[in-house]
């Protein structure tokens, strides 16, 4: 174990295995200019503790703690968040990493006299490919109506005094939660910080790597889609969000699945489908198997 101490940001990473991908992640933060001014807490909820063993295997120059919680990345995150005192936080996914020059960039804007409650950034592939969302071009400031199209967990940075005013992650979303709601517990969490009148600009220069799910796609990504839009709906239900803007990303997505099948993309064609019906279920706030059950019923 490193001691970290006086680091100025706060890099909290919940995981449950995929060692190979969190190296490549603690490799980018030791690859930074001033690896000694970040800390990373490494919440690691596996068995064997592989990312742990990451850790001890090598002598990282940017100081890291692991430590272990139950099961749930917002649990995990939670219990990072609670260990760190730097002033800026970030909660990357295990298989995300970052260009040399983002700590930095973080930091200056979020610790400067008029720094914003959040900064959002863009993620991209290492080939720089546009990653997992149809991502705007032009800065902006992250509202309601954009959201998905400026954020995602892993281009998130909050200044912690913000965070202590909003609260924690809600622990009943997210991937690996007790509850059905595997997604979107991020997203919560940052519209919680711009209801509080914090602001959240979106700067699409400010990169984070991270792989694209859909250049590989197999069963394992339509069982994630299903519980992401389980995730997303439940969002829309618990911050009232604008019910015409959710209709729409829904016929979008429903004209999606229907190109993907006629060009035989049937895979990622099963994917929109249940991620839409996650949506509807979240929405109802009823389990996807049951609103089948239903609608047989009827």
């Amino acid at each position: 174990m490193s001691s970290p101490g006086g680091a100025s940001l706060g890099i909290v990473v919940s995981t449950i295995g995929r060692p190979a991908s969190f190296r490549r992640l603690v490799e980018s933060l030791d690859a930074c200019p001033d690896p000694a001014s970040m800390e990373l807490i490494l919440v690691d909820q596996s068995d064997d503790r592989g990312c742990t063993a990451v850790l001890e295997s090598h002598q990282w120059r940017v100081p890291w703690r692991a430590i272990t919680s139950g099961r749930g990345a917002s649990v995990g995150r939670n219990a990072g968040l609670a260990l760190t005192q730097a002033p800026v936080v970030a909660f990357p996914d295990d298989d995300a990493w970052y260009p040399p020059e983002t700590p930095a960039r973080v930091v200056a804007a979020l610790t400067a006299a008029d720094a914003p409650a959040a900064l959002c950034g863009r993620q991209v592939t290492a080939d720089g490919r546009s990653s997992m969302l149809r991502w705007m071009q032009e800065p902006t400031e992250v509202s309601a109506w954009n959201f998905l199209r400026t954020s995602i967990m892993s281009t998130m940075f909050f200044r912690r005094d913000w965070l202590a005013k909003v609260g924690d992650f809600d622990e009943d979303m997210g991937v690996g939660s007790a509850g059905w709601y595997g997604a979107c517990e991020e997203s919560d969490l940052l519209l919680r910080v711009i209801e509080a009148g914090g602001r959240v600009p979106y700067d699409p220069t400010l990169l984070v790597f991270q792989d694209e799910p859909r250049d590989d796609p197999d069963d394992r990504f339509v069982t994630k889609m299903l519980n992401y839009g389980c995730g997303q709906g439940r969002l829309w239900r618990k911050r009232d969000l604008p019910k015409s803007l959710l209709a729409w990303y829904l016929a979008r997505k429903l004209v999606a699945a229907g190109v993907r099948t006629a060009r035989g993309d049937r895979v990622l064609a099963r994917a929109d489908l249940a991620w839409l019906r996650g949506n509807v279920a979240g929405f109802r706030d009823v389990p996807p198997h049951e609103l089948a059950h239903r609608a047989v019923a009827r």
